[in-house]
């Protein structure tokens, strides 16, 4: 049977195939080079947004076959959070480096204290996670009225950062809101694009991204702000329109939700609720064209023009302004 299942990856994938046989087929190959058939295979397995032993491992092995060490890494990760007793993935995650806390020499001395610590827990770039410290400890010390919302968590590394510098240097009592599926990304849409590419395609699509619950909350414990920390599951859409009259104003948004529709969710649903001199920052905005674009539409539908500061490649900041 795993005969024929090699020679059918290597030629003409079918969906319909069962995921304990393409598990088994890929294992066959991990000492290989996995077909993009298989990978595409795996790929599907993850838009299932169901836990599946070796699926991430498996996918990181065809990262590194392609010279993508990185993705490999936050595909170990990922698999290691649902299974932590994977001694592949974890001696595999060692040999490319990314087993340890990583340090920065970025920030100042509390900034590189509290990378030290969230580095294992997100997928943000550095001068991203610098820019939201930094403004969102400007929003504390400034007062500005208002909780801290991330939508798109993932493991919780950067959501623990905002409710660590609540927990440091907020005046005022306040919330931190993290909304995410919990189980992974949602479909993209015909939006989602970074140049000629579908979101699926390289492989950070559907059902990607995924940790439990716990994995936020273990992050924001070992900074001291669990007991700042709301985690919201679901989509966006639905989370959102129930959950905006508790968040009340807003004085520091993360909008990471990579996709057309969920940057569409998020704005339509809190926009209005940032308040005045409060931070709005976007990780997608220089890479997914969908991100963009529900920006451009929201900004048109408006009649405003939002003054974006670049973090980097991607990420991009501003400060709501009064009347937008």
């Amino acid at each position: 049977m795993l005969n024929k299942l090699r020679e059918l990856f290597t030629s003409t994938p079918n969906d319909q195939t069962p995921p304990e046989e393409v598990l088994a087929a890929a294992m066959e190959k991990v000492d290989g080079r996995l077909p993009n058939g298989l990978f595409h295979q795996l790929n599907r397995l993850k838009s299932d947004r169901i836990p599946r032993r070796n699926t991430d491992y498996l996918r990181a092995r065809y990262f590194i076959s392609k010279g993508n060490s990185n993705s490999a890494v936050e595909a170990l990760k990922e698999e290691l959070r649902y299974f932590p007793d994977n001694e592949a993935a974890a001696r595999l995650l060692s040999d490319l480096g990314g087993g340890q806390s990583a340090p920065t020499r970025l920030g100042d001395a509390e900034f590189q204290e509290l990378h030290k610590t969230i580095s294992r827990y997100t997928m943000v770039g550095e001068q991203r996670l610098l820019c939201m410290y930094t403004q969102a400890k400007e929003v504390c010390l400034k007062d500005v009225a208002g909780n801290f919302v991330e939508c798109g968590v993932a493991a919780g590394g950067s959501s623990a950062l905002l409710a660590a510098v609540i927990a440091r240097h907020s005046k005022r009592p306040r919330l931190h809101f993290a909304f995410d599926t919990f189980e992974g990304m949602p479909d993209p849409g015909e939006e989602d694009r970074h140049g000629k590419h579908a979101a699926d395609e390289g492989g950070w699509g559907a059902g990607t991204c995924a940790a439990p619950e716990s994995s936020l909350m273990e992050a924001a414990t070992k900074l001291g702000a669990a007991s700042l920390v709301k985690p919201v599951k679901g989509f966006f859409a639905d989370t959102l329109p129930v959950w905006r009259q508790e968040i009340g104003p807003i004085a520091f948004l993360h909008m990471d939700g990579d996709w057309y529709s969920s940057t569409r969710d998020i704005l339509v649903n809190l926009y209005d609720q940032v308040v005045p001199g409060g931070v709005i920052q976007i990780d997608d905005y220089g890479y997914w064209q969908g991100c963009r674009q529900a920006l451009a539409e929201f900004q048109a539908e408006r009649t405003i023009q939002l003054e974006f500061t670049p973090i980097d490649s991607t990420g991009v900041w501003f400060i709501k302004g009064a009347g937008h």
